[in-house]
């Protein structure tokens, strides 16, 4: 599978393309067009959050223990509490995703799992574009587009660097091709949470475009 530096190199290069199309394309503004590229990129390393102390596993949470209590007091109108109620709910969210949900990420997760699947980047561009629920429709479509895009580049580069195994003279594919690009896995249970939150997600998504009430 490929290692840290192609998943990034993968990465600038369909933040690149995300930021581009959303701004000569879509005609996004350019700090939403830049907002594409950057989700873009984060998607190609979010998958290996699954490996315990790597280094996409710490950027991931530190970023998402930053970002989180931003996108949550939003949502719940930061306007209505006050500056000490803000202080404290955002410590209190920072607290709970950086070392809360990060232990469980490495209490209950394998690597290779169904963090490395289709459904689980459905569910990141979900959730993104849930984030994204206070702008307008292009942005929150650009945006989850470009999460879905970056996180599935990331499985495709594991597969692709899975296909051929040299072993001597011999070419042929490693035990792990076909490990990232999988719609199950070999757990039952980890496979039916996956699915249960991808259309959790969806359902909140789809109401959001008011497709369903």
């Amino acid at each position: 599978m490929g290692n840290y530096v192609h998943h990034l190199s993968g990465g600038i290069a369909i933040a690149a393309v995300s930021g581009a199309t959303a701004y000569y394309q879509l005609h996004t503004p350019v700090t939403d067009a830049a907002a594409c590229a950057i989700i873009a990129c984060a998607g190609s390393l979010l998958p290996d959050i699954d490996s315990p102390n790597s280094r996409p596993n710490d950027m991931a949470f530190g970023l998402a223990s930053v970002l989180a209590p931003v996108f949550v007091l939003q949502g719940m109108g930061f306007w209505r509490f006050s500056s000490s109620q803000i202080i404290l709910i955002a410590l209190g969210i920072y607290v709970l995703v950086k070392y809360g949900l990060r232990n469980a990420m490495q209490q209950f997760s394998v690597h290779r799992g169904m963090f490395h699947s289709i459904p689980a980047a459905i569910i990141w561009g979900a959730l993104v574009y849930q984030a994204f629920r206070l702008s307008p429709q292009l942005i929150k479509n650009a945006a989850a587009a470009s999460a879905l895009v970056g996180f599935i580049t990331h499985l495709v580069i594991d597969e692709m660097f899975s296909f051929v195994n040299f072993e001597g003279a011999r070419i042929s594919p490693k035990k792990s091709f076909g490990t990232a690009l999988k719609f199950h896995s070999s757990s039952l249970l980890a496979t039916t949470a996956t699915y249960a939150m991808m259309f959790v997600m969806l359902y909140a998504c789809l109401r959001d475009m008011r497709v369903i009430r």
